[in-house]
């Protein structure tokens, strides 16, 4: 899917003062082309004299017009392509996890590991900025992107600007509409896991099981209703990539002292059963979270194990089921099917499906 910014969407990133430069200004030169005094100028437009003169007579240009040429030299209303689509799809997902842009739309920032935010730097190569990365913290910082027609650019795309506790936003339309599990809304959940999903782990004294990942969100009381919603949203998303998660929830209520919020923490967990997070890690994962990623990848092939076992007495529990109504033993069933005879008397005699029967059933 190539992705293409609206010139209208662009406009709207302004404040009204700035909207009227740009009426304005178009208006002078429009007339100041046509060969009209600066009287009569003034008289058809309510501007002050030295507003007209500067546009008139010197290379002073409104704000707006500079971000619109730089929006232009920079190709930002052309036709996006493919990988770019899918590097911004990762960004817009990273801004609504763990990144920020300031109300007046002259920074961007992405929070994290100093040494993951170095990998996610090449991206911004292809939309001419060059990010700067702070450090606060040993090996954690910020990366800063100092320019205000890249965050304009962002906004179009479906980033949100200052507190998203207090803002109601969804997944971008253009995420939405890009295809089933498509690498574009990949991506998307891989920016957004990257910076807010708990990592992968196993239960404490257990060798195969593995505690359910969990991803919380925070909202003013006034926007829990629009943080559900966002939540079903990757919820939605992930099933797409075969992935399921529980109903989101309420946890906690705090009170946020800095600005007098009273807050609502919401979550979701995702199943932690091995086909689930076979598909997890093998459909979505991360892609810049280092520890992240190395720790998933690190457990991928004991899970691929553990999945396809469960799979495959799935698949073999509904023929066990019709070939013990045609009569035949559990010895000749596990003989015919190659799987151990236990399997097949906890089926026949105990009437005991596989442990993950029912969850693949419900989702097929």
């Amino acid at each position: 899917m190539n992705h293409k910014i609206q010139y209208k969407d662009f406009l709207k990133t302004f404040t009204e003062k700035q909207r009227d430069d740009l009426r304005d200004y178009s208006i002078v030169m429009e007339l100041h082309k046509n060969g009209y005094s600066r009287k009569d100028i003034l008289n058809k437009i309510d501007i002050s004299f030295d507003k007209l003169h500067q546009w008139r007579n010197t290379s002073i240009r409104p704000i707006p017009i500079k971000i619109l040429d730089k929006a232009h030299e920079r190709g930002y209303f052309e036709q996006i392509p493919k990988r770019r689509s899918e590097d911004l799809a990762y960004l817009i997902g990273f801004n609504l996890g763990d990144g920020n842009i300031s109300r007046n739309l002259c920074n961007t920032w992405f929070y994290g590991v100093n040494s993951d935010l170095e990998k996610v730097k090449e991206i911004f190569i292809q939309f001419s900025v060059i990010p700067v990365i702070y450090t606060y913290k040993i090996n954690n910082g910020k990366m800063a992107i100092h320019d205000h027609v890249f965050s304009r650019l962002l906004v179009c795309c479906g980033a949100v600007i200052g507190d998203k506790t207090t803002a109601s936003y969804g997944v971008p339309s253009w995420i939405l509409k890009s295809g089933k599990a498509s690498v574009i809304k990949r991506r998307f959940l891989q920016g957004f896991f990257d910076s807010e999903l708990s990592d992968m782990k196993l239960e404490r004294n257990r060798t195969f099981a593995y505690k359910s990942m969990k991803l919380y969100a925070s909202k003013q009381f006034d926007y829990v209703g629009s943080g559900i919603t966002f939540l079903n949203q990757i919820r939605s998303i992930l099933t797409e990539f075969k992935v399921y998660s529980s109903e989101v929830k309420l946890d906690r209520a705090y009170h946020r002292i800095r600005d007098d919020n009273n807050m609502q923490q919401l979550f979701f967990i995702i199943y932690s059963n091995h086909i689930n997070l076979y598909n997890f890690i093998r459909n979505v994962g991360f892609l810049y979270n280092s520890k992240r990623r190395e720790n998933s990848m690190r457990n991928l092939a004991k899970i691929k194990i553990k999945a396809e076992s469960e799979i495959m007495k799935i698949k073999k529990y509904d023929e066990a089921i019709k070939l013990r109504k045609s009569g035949l033993s559990a010895y000749a069933i596990a003989d015919k099917l190659n799987i151990d005879a236990y399997h097949i008397k906890n089926w026949i005699y105990f009437e005991r499906k596989p442990m993950l029967y029912e969850f693949v059933q419900s989702r097929n």
